[in-house]
């Protein structure tokens, strides 16, 4: 028996982000921070802010270290971070952080209020069509 997830995560304005039936699919203890559009925080002053896809940095997606990506993590897929929800993968890190997930939020002091938190479970989600609710 799988277990499976209903889950909706709603952006600071009550936007829906993610949405879907998940089952998981591998769990891991990483590191878990923040990170804001700020150019300061993303290539310096006069550096366009966004993700290495292209999109604009915005709550309901997060960055995830190289070593993730390399071990089967890909952009777009769906994880859940233990105690703040389901993000989907748009961006990575600088590669000298491993086991690390950068969750993008609006400022400063929602970044502040997450912090730094280890040992931090994070599971990777698979999509569990036909899943009953």
């Amino acid at each position: 028996m799988a277990l499976t997830l209903a889950v909706t995560v709603e952006a600071s304005q009550g936007k829906k982000v993610v949405t879907g039936k998940y089952s998981p699919k591998k769990r891991i203890a990483a590191t878990v921070t923040a990170y804001t559009p700020s150019p300061r925080e993303n290539g310096g002053p006069g550096s366009k802010s966004g993700t290495a896809l292209g999109t604009p940095i915005r709550p309901g997606i997060v960055a995830v270290s190289r070593d993730l990506l390399r071990a089967g993590w890909d952009f777009g897929d769906k994880i859940h971070i233990e105690g703040l929800g389901v993000f989907i993968i748009e961006d990575t890190m600088h590669q000298r952080f491993r086991r690390t997930i950068d969750v993008a939020v609006p400022n400063m002091a929602a970044a502040r209020k997450i912090g730094k938190k280890t040992g931090i479970e994070v599971t990777l989600l698979e999509s569990a069509a036909g899943a009953e609710s």
